[in-house]
């Protein structure tokens, strides 16, 4: 099992890296700064994800601190034969703390078979933005919707109570993902939860599709394109203010 854990802390009105533990494949970047947040950046030596593997990750972000958590590298998820791949992520947000993060994209190989599952929990005085993107496979070789199964379940609370949750179940063998009601055509998929957030703005789309509701407590975009970088770009402008 592979294990990450983190923990930020405010020291002298500065956020810092106070704890970092990591067993192969993770491994953790340097932080480097952009205003008042410490960007870190999670690492892996292996090329993905691979049949068996089970990852474990743990985050901690420290009162008052801020931090931007982000990957090297789409998520790349490999053919399994007989056994799934999982990742379990577990955050905790302090009062007046602030994170956004922002794993790279997920790429599902033919034949793979993948279960996530995030917790987190918050302070109420806490902010969040959590994104989430995934591809319907490798598209510029033909091989859209063909992974076994994919599994995402998200759950975000407040102080112990669930203010979010989103199951996401893929299964190409047992319906057809590209029909109505389902990816329409498009290839990409994406989440964005806001959280501490007073207003969102969206702006008109080309070419791709993004809708706002309310959770019990945050906003929740979702959003249908050809690209990741149409996603990534397009929440970008919310998350950064632009």
């Amino acid at each position: 099992m592979g294990k990450l854990y983190i923990k930020t802390a405010l020291r002298e009105g500065k956020t810092v890296l106070e704890d970092c533990f990591f067993t192969a494949p993770f491994k953790v970047a340097k932080p480097f700064y952009s205003g008042d947040f410490a960007e870190i950046m999670i690492m892996q030596a292996s090329a993905g994800i691979l049949e068996g593997d089970s990852h474990e990750i743990k985050i901690e972000i420290g009162k008052g601190s801020k931090a931007v958590i982000t990957g090297q590298s789409y998520t790349k998820l490999f053919k399994c034969k007989s056994f799934c791949s999982s990742q379990s992520v577990y955050i905790n947000i302090e009062e007046n703390a602030f994170l956004k993060y922002l794993p790279c994209p997920v790429i599902p190989f033919k034949d793979s078979d993948f279960r996530t599952l995030t917790k987190i929990n918050l302070k109420k005085t806490s902010c969040l933005v959590l994104r989430d993107i995934f591809s319907c496979g490798r598209t510029g070789m033909g091989e859209n919707f063909l992974f076994k199964k994919y599994q995402a379940q998200t759950l975000i609370s407040e102080e112990g109570v669930p203010v979010f949750c989103d199951n996401t179940r893929l299964v190409p063998s047992e319906i057809n993902l590209e029909g109505t009601g389902f990816f329409e055509g498009y290839t990409h998929m994406g989440l964005a939860y806001f959280y501490g957030f007073n207003k969102i703005r969206l702006d008109e789309t080309k070419g791709f599709e993004a809708a706002l509701t309310e959770a019990k407590k945050g906003r929740v975009l979702r959003a249908l394109a050809y690209s990741s970088e149409d996603i990534i770009n397009y929440t970008d402008k919310i998350i950064y203010n632009e």
